[in-house]
């Protein structure tokens, strides 16, 4: 007679639990690239914003909100006789006090020669900030 058994017993349980956690590492992966569409995306500044203007220069007045790096702000004037656009970057433009952002307290003037019927605006690449008529 053999007397030799065969212990296969153990191998099963530890088959299963393998497949198990091999099951829980890919629905965790799943469930996580799934989900990454989610979050939400970045938002837009939100700055409140006075203006200010006379005949030879616009002023914008940060009130509060975010604050906007230098570079990323563009003033835009819309002559609605002719439908003419001008758009004016940083280098156009005083920031006040002299920083790299336009933050609370601070003030961006422009000199430019306005007529009166101009749509003003103060725009990031995003968003307009704040747009009036002259």
């Amino acid at each position: 007679m053999n007397s030799e058994k065969n212990h296969d017993e153990a191998v099963s349980s530890v088959v299963g639990e393998m497949v198990l956690m091999a099951l829980v590492i890919i629905l965790v992966a799943l469930f996580s690239t799934s989900a990454f569409h989610l979050l939400p995306g970045d938002r837009e500044d939100s700055v409140d914003v006075l203006m200010d203007n006379t005949t030879d220069s616009v002023t914008f007045y940060h009130k509060g909100g975010d604050w906007v790096e230098k570079r990323d702000l563009r003033v835009i004037v819309i002559d609605d006789d002719d439908l003419t656009r001008t758009e004016f970057g940083a280098e156009a433009f005083l920031l006040s006090p002299d920083t790299e952002a336009f933050d609370l307290g601070s003030n961006l003037t422009m000199h430019t020669h306005l007529g009166g019927g101009e749509i003003v605006r103060l725009a990031t690449k995003r968003n307009v900030i704040c747009s009036e008529e002259i």
